[in-house]
């Protein structure tokens, strides 16, 4: 029988624990800056391609680079990955799920991009931080004040941002609000999948899903062109 390794001298198991949580914030950090970077990209692009266009030649590349890794953890699984290794079949229905979330809060973002500017797309998508926790009180996750204080916040920055002297909100705006519900549901699923199924393959998975119906969408609906795509 094995014998379990002493704890490291000075070391707690909170440490550990607070380590994982720091390592994961500044993940996600980095992640909002990369995502956030991107809106102008995104803006630019779309002086060449279509909103679908753009974002289903994005979203398959981003699944093609993904593939090499999703391949490799399916061929070498952990042994005490137990949990993921028999939920299969919920990986494969909750990557087209997510699939289908994602698509639905790009393809509003993108095409929202279209009438308001990548500033403004930028923030108003950012309101999903906000509304997440809304969506767990449905499931009876308790939001604490800070949840409140950001909600209110945010609200009064869509405001001063987007809303008109007639209450009214522009055509784009309201796109890109109705797409950080998207992204907030988005968001929700992932955190309800990512416990059983690996992340690169979940990710693969997404991406493809998303990049195939944005495709499907623009070749019913944009002009794809060799030069639009190089310009892109």
């Amino acid at each position: 029988m094995a014998q379990a390794q002493p704890a490291k001298p000075g070391r707690f198991p909170e440490d550990d624990v607070r380590s994982q949580e720091f390592r994961a914030d500044i993940l996600l950090l980095l992640t909002a800056l990369i995502w956030g970077l991107a809106f102008v990209a995104q803006r630019m692009g779309m002086d060449h391609v279509g909103p679908f266009t753009f974002n289903g030649v994005r979203f398959l590349l981003g699944a093609c680079a993904l593939l090499p890794l999703a391949l490799r953890s399916r061929r070498n699984p952990d042994p005490s990955d137990f949990l993921r290794r028999t939920h299969g079949t919920v990986g494969l229905w909750g990557g087209l799920l997510a699939g289908t979330a994602l698509f639905a809060g790009a393809s509003l973002q993108q095409v929202g991009m279209v009438y308001t500017t990548a500033g403004k797309a930028g923030f108003i998508t950012g309101l999903y931080v906000v509304i997440v926790p809304m969506i767990g009180l449905v499931f009876r996750q308790r939001a604490c004040l800070g949840d409140w204080i950001g909600a209110v916040m945010a609200a009064v920055g869509l405001y001063f941002l987007s809303v008109t002297e007639d209450l009214t909100m522009s055509f784009g705006d309201f796109l890109e609000l109705t797409g950080a519900v998207f992204w907030a549901g988005h968001v929700c699923l992932i955190g309800w999948l990512s416990p059983r199924m690996r992340a690169t393959q979940l990710a693969c998975v997404q991406y493809a899903v998303c990049g195939a119906l944005s495709l499907g969408v623009a070749f019913c609906a944009e002009t794809i062109t060799v030069d639009g795509l190089s310009g892109a």
